[in-house]
């Protein structure tokens, strides 16, 4: 007798259940749909993809070796890592947020430069949003200082590097076997072309917009059923997807607003949880982040009380009741101005495969004959 596929059946009605939602809450279904792709276009794609784009070509060049000394402490005693790459990946897993982390952190470990065992603990101490999100959106745009923004970001960060020494702690050890056969790492690791890095990024980019519009679909359409605000409104929304659960933890009154934002971005939401498995190797469990993320809130909360009373003034910007939340968008020309510029920086490096060149020379002959 064959046995009942329980996870399929799971999935099933789950379906059914979101085929319900789409008719019983259609105009609350097209709204998170429309929310979702402004999201993407206003705020997502300009932070994200010129960052997908110079992290990747960064973690395959040589540099890589020497960028994060200031990390190499940590991974080297606090992680037991070895590999100087890996302080690198966790640096700009903290400039860049969760999804440049998982996209950088696999770069790396399908390279041959980690184990498995090294890329869970650097997605443990590393999955988690940069300070441009935390400082400008959260602090400066929801909670209207950018003092909480700060030490946000700071709770957030030290509740990292604690639970990265926990986890190395808890993790079974296992053998130094890396990802593909490690004799000549640097071969695995040569530079990357601007070409494959640029359509790496759309692939990453193209899953990443794919979560966010699905969750903000899926927020909206369970949020109409719910008060417009108030602490079960933000919980659904911080489990569903992280800048929904930071909006809604800002209505929130007095100091609630600012422990509800940290929270929302200590658990980081279902919607990162998947984001960060798509841009994985599916040899990589997740159970180790999973499995961390209840005592990185708690980490995080307890340094984020820690810091307000340590910061001249924050403790006051926590506690005041009311507070200005301004609707602001990252401008599309100064996206493209941006992204301009890191490509055209690039290929002053050098950072063109041989075939762009010799068209692009192959070009330059033939203009040069018409005028003459």
């Amino acid at each position: 007798m064959k046995k009942f596929p329980l996870c399929a059946a799971a999935g099933g009605v789950c379906a059914l259940a979101m085929l319900t939602l789409l008719f019983a809450r259609p105009f609350a279904c097209i709204e998170g749909i429309r929310a979702g792709l402004a999201s993407c276009a206003e705020q997502v794609i300009p932070a994200l993809f010129p960052f997908f784009v110079v992290s990747s070509i960064i973690a395959a060049s040589p540099l890589t070796k020497v960028l994060g000394a200031a990390v190499w402490p940590y991974t080297r005693f606090g992680l037991g890592i070895r590999d100087s790459r890996a302080a690198t990946a966790l640096l700009l897993a903290w400039l860049g947020g969760f999804a440049v982390a998982a996209r950088v952190i696999g770069q790396i470990y399908a390279g041959g430069a980690l184990t498995r065992r090294q890329t869970q603990l650097l997605l443990v101490c590393g999955v988690g949003s940069g300070p441009a999100f935390v400082v400008n959106t959260v602090g400066c745009l929801l909670l209207g200082s950018p003092r909480l923004g700060w030490c946000i970001f700071a709770a957030l960060l030290l509740a990292n590097l604690a639970a990265g020494l926990l986890a190395r702690a808890a993790l079974a050890s296992e053998p130094e076997t890396l990802a593909k056969s490690a004799s000549c790492p640097e071969d695995a690791a040569q530079g990357i072309s601007l070409v494959s890095a640029v359509q790496g990024a759309v692939q990453s980019m193209l899953a990443v917009c794919g979560f966010v519009t699905f969750f903000s679909f899926l927020s909206h359409a369970l949020g109409s059923f719910l008060p417009a605000s108030g602490p079960v409104r933000a919980a659904l929304a911080a489990l569903l997807e992280v800048t929904g659960g930071c909006i809604q933890a800002s209505h929130l009154e007095g100091a609630a607003a600012v422990y509800g934002c940290c929270a929302a971005l200590s658990i980081q939401s279902l919607s990162v949880f998947l984001q960060v498995r798509a841009l994985l190797d599916r040899d990589i469990s997740l159970l180790p982040l999973a499995a961390a993320r209840p005592v990185h809130l708690v980490l995080s909360l307890g340094a984020l009380r820690l810091l307000l009373g340590l910061v001249p003034g924050a403790a006051a910007a926590a506690a005041a009741g009311e507070r200005l939340i301004v609707q602001s968008r990252t401008a599309p020309d100064a996206a493209l101005v941006l992204f301009a510029l890191c490509c055209a920086a690039l290929y002053g490096l050098g950072f063109t495969s041989g075939g762009q060149k010799s068209i692009m020379n192959e070009n330059h002959k033939r203009r040069r004959r018409r005028v003459s």
